[in-house]
């Protein structure tokens, strides 16, 4: 019997975002609105995604698979129950658009109510539920200055294979 490896990312990334063309590139996305009430589209991105070449024009998304633990069920071991951990990884900056204390917010409760929402509609996943939206960390540069602030909302995955 083989055995696959579970990284629902992809699957979730396009069960919650929907497909744009966004910074020159076809990709999944959020949408909140910004201090202004306009639309402010934020691309769901994998690690490979961003850490190429340069920096993705913030806001963006990273969806980093944090771990993925796996027992096995039956005796047998064919049927294994896997949980996975991702953590949504939301960079923004502060520009004349966006209040750096209430977007990052805007974007967890978003993050929160898709995944809340889509929690048992995910292809090849059993059950998902956020497991903390509230991690903030400040970005900064060698010289102590905020380049960028950074919010983490971890979710968990259930599945049985």
């Amino acid at each position: 019997m083989s055995y696959s490896s579970f990284d629902p990312r992809v699957a979730i990334r396009e069960q919650i975002g929907t497909e744009r063309y966004v910074n020159g590139d076809d990709v999944y996305t959020i949408t909140v609105k910004d201090k202004y009430d306009d639309n402010v589209y934020i691309p769901l991105l994998l690690p490979g995604e961003i850490r190429t070449g340069v920096l993705n024009p913030m806001p963006f998304i990273e969806m980093t698979l944090v771990t993925v633990g796996a027992e096995a069920h039956n005796v047998g071991g064919d049927v294994r129950y896997t949980t996975a951990y991702i953590d949504f990884n939301v960079y923004y900056s502060n520009t004349d658009n966006i209040n750096p204390t209430l977007f990052g917010k805007k974007v967890a409760d978003c993050v929160v109510n898709l995944v809340t929402n889509n929690r048992q509609s995910v292809t090849g996943s059993y059950f998902m539920e956020v497991i903390n939206d509230g991690r903030e960390i400040l970005e900064t540069d060698d010289d102590g200055k905020i380049i960028a602030f950074h919010r983490v909302v971890e979710v968990k995955i259930n599945n049985y294979s």
